[in-house]
């Protein structure tokens, strides 16, 4: 896992490095050779790219990334915010470099205007636009030439990589204060910072790539909060490969407790989100009005009908269900299952069993401000709330989720006493203990109905297969959604089939292991 560092923990851990033997200026060329990778790789078509350096180091790797850049046989423009005299250290020794590269550095600080007129002429003529403007160390809103700058840029139009974040951002918080550039591409240096992953500032940020640069993971770690990101290699780590002498029974029995009358394909669904994320055997247990429509929606899965009133389960079912889990490894509750008030008693019967669980939908709404409903079960639980059913079980309203995820995810998971992943763009997987791991798989194609109950069926699948509730929640969050990102390559941004998420699971988990095995070994 890679710590997430803010703008303190940032500096300390390049001053550890520095001290430790590693000269600042190789610190820059490291960030500014993985920075001009990425955007080579990014835009291999680009012939011309314009360079925007601000005042500080940040401006330095823009330097060498430039110079980088131009020994590659691409075009640039040069600009720099400040007169290139002025910069001193190691951003003045990468200037000279780049000059010595035959470059010119052009300063935007002429008061006449005719600097900023030019700097949009070259945007205009530019493929693509390196951000190296500010990083880690802005604290407030942009103002005057800066603010000038950045909205030149972003009246160009054109695809901006931006250098550790977008230039106009605070790596301490997703607050936006002020005007700020849009990448597509954000390469994070060493480590991520929280606004790659909190909105409003996440959604600024496009990809995101975090290169080495020369700090040792353990320095990073020391440093590092109770935040982290997952990486393919983490992923893999959970799901080794299969021995050939293994059989279904090796690999977990899931029940699946969901579905109501006009819900039963979230029964459906969840059950298809298990069997792809690996599942050896998956059982619905549903409503007996809504038995046949998921037997011949999804033959792999096996059914159990329990009773059922108005095509939600009765009462009589909360007295059947306990006996109807013996023999399963894990169980997801909730798809679907409305909230009916028979359905309350219902959920709190399958609370009671010691199998451990996945509560989503319903299974968290019926119990709106009474989190602590879960904090008295003993065996693994994992809940899966959206910003909204977040809210109503902690008894606030989405918008103060959103303001606070981590916050809230951190308290949810407190309050009831299990791991809780709170969904949305960069998904959070919360412990009692206050960890939180950070997802950044996905698209916006995940935003359809049904994807929710295929996340739910994974979780329950590497639940069942015997991982612990954090491990299996950061594994299939992580494969939700990379499996959305294959399927983003040739459906674009809309228009899935929630079905198709769930078939997708096996290629993505097939992708994790490729680019673990690929990837190039840890330093220490």
């Amino acid at each position: 896992m890679i710590p997430v560092l803010d703008a303190r923990q940032m500096r300390a851990a390049d001053a550890a490095a520095i001290r430790s033997g590693t000269p600042a200026l190789t610190l820059m060329e490291n960030a500014a050779s993985a920075l001009a990778e990425e955007t080579i790789a990014a835009f291999p078509a680009a012939r011309r790219i314009v360079v925007a350096c601000g005042p500080g180091n940040n401006g330095g790797d823009g330097l060498a990334c430039a110079r980088i850049l131009a020994e590659s046989g691409i075009d640039i423009d040069l600009y720099c915010l400040i007169d290139p005299s002025s910069y001193g250290g190691d951003p003045a020794v990468n200037l000279e470099r780049a000059e010595a590269a035959g470059l010119e550095a052009r300063s935007l600080a002429s008061r006449s205007g005719s600097a900023l007129r030019r700097f949009e002429q070259d945007l205009g003529r530019a493929d693509a636009v390196v951000d190296a403007l500010f990083g880690t160390g802005l604290s407030r809103g942009l103002t005057g030439r800066a603010a000038r700058a950045v909205e030149a840029i972003r009246a160009s139009g054109k695809p901006v990589v931006a250098a550790d974040l977008p230039s106009g951002l605070s790596a301490d918080s997703g607050e936006i204060p002020g005007v700020a550039l849009q990448a597509v591409l954000t390469v994070a240096f060493a480590a991520p910072k929280y606004c790659h992953f909190l909105p409003p500032a996440r959604g600024l940020c496009g990809r995101i790539v975090v290169r080495d640069i020369g700090i040792s993971r353990r320095s990073l770690e020391r440093r590092g909060s109770r935040t982290r990101f997952a990486e393919p290699a983490d992923v893999a780590r959970l799901l080794p490969p299969r021995r050939t002498d293994s059989n279904k029974g090796d690999f977990g029995k899931l029940a699946v407790v969901a579905g109501s009358r006009g819900k039963a394909g979230a029964a459906v669904l969840a059950a298809r989100g298990a069997l792809r994320a690996g599942a050896g055997l998956v059982t619905i247990l549903c409503p007996g009005s809504i038995e046949t429509v998921a037997v011949s929606s999804l033959p792999e899965a096996m059914t159990r009908a329990l009773p059922d009133r108005d095509g939600a389960f009765a009462s009589e079912a909360a007295a059947r269900v306990a006996r109807a889990l013996e023999g399963f490894d894990a169980a997801v509750v909730g798809p679907g299952i409305s909230t009916a008030e028979s359905v309350l008693e219902f959920v709190r019967a399958v609370l009671g069993t010691a199998l451990p669980l996945v509560c989503d939908a319903d299974a968290l709404n019926v119990f709106a401000g009474k989190a602590g409903a879960f904090s008295r079960r003993r065996a693994p639980t994992i809940l899966t709330p959206h910003p909204g059913e977040a809210g109503r079980l902690l008894g606030v309203t989405a918008a103060d989720v959103q303001k606070d995820r981590l916050g809230s995810a951190r308290r949810l998971a407190r309050t009831a006493r299990a791991v809780v992943v709170l969904k949305g763009e960069g998904t959070l997987v919360a412990t009692p203990a206050g960890r939180v791991t950070v997802n950044l798989t996905g698209t916006p194609l995940l935003s359809t109905g049904g994807s929710g109950d295929v996340l739910a069926g994974a979780i329950g699948a590497l639940l069942a297969s015997g991982l612990a509730a954090e491990d299996a929640a950061i594994a299939a969050v992580f494969l939700h959604g990379a499996a959305a990102e294959k399927l983003a390559e040739k459906l674009g941004d809309a228009g899935l089939l929630t079905s198709e998420l769930a078939d997708a699971l096996p290629e993505a988990r097939l992708a994790v292991r490729r680019a673990s095995e690929s990837a190039p070994a840890r330093e220490p």
